[in-house]
């Protein structure tokens, strides 16, 4: 049986980076925000691709900004949020441990946005802007990353296969 799997463009953020309606509405105070250094994304980059890998997550696009992390996300609706929560607790884990930060501690925004791609248009647009989204926000290039990055990738043209229920069935 093949799942009703579908292509988001997955957005979350670091946090206290950015403010929400729903801070504005309540008066929440902001805290410092959590930037990240090349280094942060290239060893946040290495725990996200040993996450993808180990639960056979399907992503088509990726790129992490200093406060912010695009992907293209191929799963069902009802995966989604689940998929994403591990993926952001996580890697969090992972990252408080490796630097042996003992306090209370949020590397990630708790919540992150999803929209839907429903078109081929779309998802080459998405594509090429999570692609060039660190020259969008005036960001060095991190060649670290690429190599990490592509371990993690599962090509367009596979996914668009697997959508279109062409190859294995979900799980």
């Amino acid at each position: 049986m093949i799942c009703n799997r579908k292509i988001y463009h997955i957005v979350w953020v670091t946090h206290n980076s950015r403010i929400s309606e729903r801070m504005k509405t309540y008066n929440v105070k902001m805290g410092k925000p959590m930037v990240l250094t090349l280094d942060d994304e290239i060893e946040i980059t290495g725990f996200i691709r040993d996450i993808v890998m180990e639960n056979k997550y399907i992503i088509l696009a990726y790129n992490i900004c200093q406060h912010h992390v695009h992907l293209i996300f191929l799963c069902s609706e009802e995966e989604r949020d689940q998929s994403i929560g591990n993926i952001k607790g996580k890697s969090a884990y992972l990252y408080k441990k490796s630097h042996e930060i003992k306090n209370t501690f949020h590397l990630w925004a708790q919540k992150f946005n999803k929209k839907e791609i429903t078109s081929y248009k779309q998802l080459m647009n998405t594509f090429k802007y999570i692609q060039y989204n660190r020259y969008k926000h005036d960001l060095p290039p991190n060649r670290a990353l690429r190599p990490i990055i592509l371990q993690m990738l599962t090509s367009i043209d596979k996914g668009l296969d697997i959508l279109q229920g062409i190859q294995t069935p979900c799980k």
